[in-house]
């Protein structure tokens, strides 16, 4: 198999993992806050890639990177998981499942949008106009639940900024991946992210944070969540992710943020019971095809 297909389906199942990392932080956030969720995400996460690499079964090194390429992983996992999943989760508390996963379509879009403002890769006319089509349809939708009372502006303004951070993520995995393996990044990425949240736990609660962790872990549903997205979404996937991102461009490595938007709003709908009316499914058609349009008249792309 070449390795542009194995990136091809590494996307695939990063993304359709990320589908579903929606519904299951939704869960948590029923159960408890999004500091305390986001704290034991990524202690799940942090001990099971140790875990991994104790055991042999993934290889860690890096002494023997350069000095003046140390702080780019760092900048990555401020960026992803930390300002990333501060804005989504805030997002994904005040807004539906279906919507949010709708919202994450427009990732491509953004991801455009930086590339052409960092890497001067400038969207074609077309492309312009595919890009305007799925913003109409994300704010169609906003309009629609805010005023219902389903969704508010402020999950609408976490959701839009957190994948517009995303996609500086996508850009600047891209350039580090000459340098460091998948595993590398996505073990300091989540090194960063459990630093961060567990020191706003602690300053947020106090002592009083094991309290609350132990509150939240006493619901068996959210065990459930927490093992989801701290073992497959956060290290499966985002690993896949990464692997992605080192062997396709980040425009085609992107596009598969669609399968993700597909599987969690069916999730939404189907079991969390969101509400779907035509005027969401229209809106859902008009992001699908303006993420899709983006891509099929972009000029012809160069690794």
């Amino acid at each position: 198999m070449s390795e542009e297909k194995k990136g091809m389906l590494a996307a695939g199942a990063a993304y359709g993992i990320f589908g579903l990392s929606y519904l299951f932080s939704k869960i948590g956030l029923e159960i408890t806050q999004p500091v305390i969720l986001l704290c034991l995400r990524f202690s799940v996460t942090v001990v099971l890639m140790n875990l991994l690499v104790a055991l042999g079964v993934l290889r860690l090194d890096l002494k023997g990177k350069k000095r003046k390429m140390l702080w780019a992983p760092i900048l990555l996992g401020l960026l992803q998981p930390v300002l990333y999943f501060y804005l989504e989760n805030y997002g994904l508390k005040y807004t539906t499942t279906s919507f949010t996963g709708m919202v994450s379509a427009t990732n491509p879009i953004f991801t455009a949008i930086a590339g052409a403002l960092i890497l001067r890769e400038r969207p074609n006319r077309k492309q312009w106009a595919c890009m305007g089509l799925s913003i109409a349809g994300v704010l169609m939708v906003s309009l629609q639940t805010a005023s219902s009372g389903q969704n508010t502006v402020t999950g609408c303004v976490c959701l839009i900024a957190a994948y517009a951070v995303g996609s500086l993520y996508s850009l600047l995995v891209r350039r580090l991946s000459k340098d460091y393996t998948p595993f590398e990044l996505t073990y300091v990425m989540f090194t960063v992210g459990f630093i961060a949240f567990a020191a706003h736990a602690l300053i947020q609660y106090g002592a009083g944070a094991f309290g609350e962790m132990g509150l939240a872990l006493s619901h068996p549903r959210f065990i459930v969540a927490i093992l989801y997205l701290g073992g497959l979404s956060s290290v499966g996937a985002y690993m896949l992710a990464n692997y992605s991102l080192a062997k396709l461009t980040v425009a085609r490595s992107t596009i598969f943020s669609c399968m993700g938007t597909v599987v969690s709003v069916l999730a939404g709908v189907l079991i969390m019971k969101d509400q779907f009316s035509l005027l969401s499914l229209g809106a859902f058609v008009c992001i699908l095809i303006g993420v899709w349009g983006v891509n099929r008249f972009a000029t012809d792309e160069k690794e």
